[in-house]
């Protein structure tokens, strides 16, 4: 009886103490799978040990795992989990391969620690719970974030790519969809470093990250109007899965040459956590909105339906087969601002078009500005706007046709279908008896209006907006003296233009605020830089100097809307069809024709 009776109390007190061990167990995390075997595979994190569970908890997200304590790419809070209020619980993310490691942090506002501490909000001071074991990508190296681009051929198509490793690249691209016979081309790799970087925070070992290795090769001898199937990558680096795209038409024939064509500025790029930097939250509806539009073959595209037999090729192709899309991006790109991680996010983000649809790009300031650029003008307002990138991931990341020497995608041209493109920066001198200016002006002197009959013409920074800060003043008003009379010279048809986070049409301009009879005599003007960046001041207008104010639309203004879109143009030899599509339930907000 006695022994029962200390038995039972033995009993008792080793559960008590199991249960004290248990309630002071220090907090811990967990990542599985540890070794991840493609980029966005989910990893599912798991906690516990949480003693008092708040709704400040997060989970930190650093890459590599030697990354600084103090500066994560952001998080996610714990309270996302259903159970977090017992002090456990599990999420999942999509991990992104950056061809490095990644390690996970857990913070919570504990007080009166003495670990380490960090600040990612307001007046919340969160110290260190508990830190995972570093998580790897079986190939980190692994070939990804393709990327098309036109070249002077129709024939042809550039291919773009990021892996970990220099090793030799290459191409194998068919007709066949499973690549059973194929050709093949290789190409060359570049890539860039720390030392590259011209200021903070882009040459901050914090903020700088390895961007890989860009492969750069060109399909050529391609069929026209033809579905081709193509893998990349290296003999170390293993190759990509099979994606294909749509090869340009031959628009030899003018009667019968066309194009389409998407365009937009001032993107950025969105995250699957909360991002410690600033982030375009648009940007991911754009890039959807974006997919649906160039997936939407002939027989049920709404975009062919406006038109109607306008469209060439309506009668002569498949139905079921999609018009060959194309994207003219106008400056500020990834919004990367010298915090190398996000463009690994951009790329990834635009896989779903830019993989699928030759990807043409332009400069801004926010790939270029910074302090000490060569062309600064008292009157201008150029800054920092690169976080230290000073143009030089925007050079190396992409190769824009036409643009082969020092001015590599920054000044340049290349023709699509009856359209005629010419792209010029903002960011670099470009008054008359510039460089710049020169080629501009021979460029356009060269054009074969009989092949292109139409002139786009397009820059980062807009000639005309209602919405102009006081502070562009100057620039805007020198880009027009000097850029304008090229246009009334050569017969621009249109000019598109970012910057201004809006979408605004004028009419077709004459010079210096004139509209003529009809837009077809003049150059029309479209600010498309509404796809992603939130940060606007609608309609406070150049003349107003006294702060906060609006203006009323000017005459001249045809159109304008605050909405997140993108535009899309269809252009024969004789006619231009031009729609902004909103995000919002893909409602056009505005069309026009222009005719020759």
């Amino acid at each position: 009886m006695i022994k029962s009776f200390y038995c039972n109390v033995l009993i008792v007190l080793l559960v008590g103490l199991i249960s004290c061990i248990a309630s002071t167990s220090p907090p811990s995390i967990s990542i599985t799978p540890g070794l991840v075997e493609n980029s966005n595979d989910q990893v599912v994190i798991s906690w516990s040990g949480i003693v008092k569970p708040t709704s400040n908890d997060v989970v930190a997200i650093y890459s590599p795992s030697t990354a600084s304590i103090t500066h994560p790419w952001g998080y996610i809070k714990l309270s996302q989990s259903p159970s977090w209020k017992t002090g456990s619980g599990s999420i999942s993310l999509p991990l992104l391969n950056v061809r490095s490691d990644y390690i996970f942090r857990i913070w919570s506002p504990v007080v009166n620690s003495t670990s380490p501490s960090l600040s990612i909000f307001p007046n919340v001071t969160l110290t260190l719970l508990a830190t995972s074991t570093p998580v790897t990508f079986k190939n980190p190296n692994a070939p990804d974030k393709s990327y098309l681009s036109l070249t002077n051929s129709t024939n042809e198509m550039r291919l773009m790519w990021v892996s970990g490793s220099n090793d030799s690249p290459i191409c194998y691209y068919s007709t066949d969809p499973n690549l059973s016979t194929t050709n093949s081309v290789t190409g060359i790799t570049v890539t860039y470093s720390i030392s590259d970087m011209c200021a903070s925070p882009a040459n901050e070992t914090n903020y700088f990250r390895d961007p890989g290795y860009i492969h750069d090769v060109v399909m050529t001898g391609l069929l026209p109007n033809t579905t081709y199937y193509y893998r990349f990558g290296s003999d170390n680096d293993g190759m990509s899965a099979i994606q294909s795209f749509l090869s340009s038409p031959d628009n030899s024939d003018p009667s019968i040459s066309e194009a389409f064509i998407i365009g937009f500025g001032d993107l950025g790029t969105t995250f699957p956590y909360t991002a410690l930097v600033e982030t375009q939250y648009p940007a991911s509806e754009t890039i959807d909105a974006i997919f649906q539009t160039i997936s939407a073959p002939y027989g049920s595209s709404p975009f062919v339906r406006a038109m109607g037999k306008q469209v060439n090729s309506v009668d002569r192709l498949d139905p079921s087969q999609t018009p060959f899309w194309s994207v003219h991006h106008i400056g500020d790109i990834s919004y990367a601002r010298g915090k190398a991680f996000i463009w690994d996010y951009f790329l990834d983000n635009m896989q779903p078009i830019i993989s699928r649809v030759p990807y043409m790009v332009s400069i801004g300031n926010h790939e270029y500005d910074f302090i000490g650029q060569p062309f600064a003008p008292t009157w201008s307002n150029y800054g920092s706007d690169s976080g230290g990138e000073c143009g030089v991931p925007f050079s190396k990341r992409f190769h824009m046709t036409g643009a082969e020497d020092s001015t590599r995608n920054l000044w340049f041209s290349y023709e699509n279908g009856p359209i005629h493109f010419t792209v010029m920066s903002a960011e670099h001198d470009f008054l008359p008896g510039s460089p710049q200016f020169e080629w501009l002006n021979n460029d356009l002197a060269s054009v074969d209006r009989e092949r292109t009959p139409w002139i786009v013409f397009s820059g980062h920074r807009p000639l005309y907006s209602s919405a102009l800060p006081e502070d562009s003043i100057g620039s805007i008003t020198a880009l027009r003296e000097a850029i304008e009379p090229l246009f009334q010279k050569y017969d621009v048809d249109m000019a598109l233009w970012g910057h201004v986070h809006i979408y605004e049409r004028t009419c077709g301009f004459l010079g210096n605020f004139t509209c003529a009879d009809n837009d077809n005599d003049g150059t029309v003007h479209v600010v498309i830089g509404m796809a992603g960046n939130t940060y606007s001041v609608p309609w406070e207008g150049s003349d107003i100097s006294s702060g906060n104010g609006h203006e009323d639309e000017p005459d001249w203004s045809i159109f304008r809307s605050i909405s997140y879109g993108h535009v899309r143009f269809y252009a024969n030899t004789t006619s231009l069809y031009f729609e902004f599509v909103g995000n919002h339930r893909s409602i056009v907000h505005d069309s026009f024709w222009l005719n020759k």
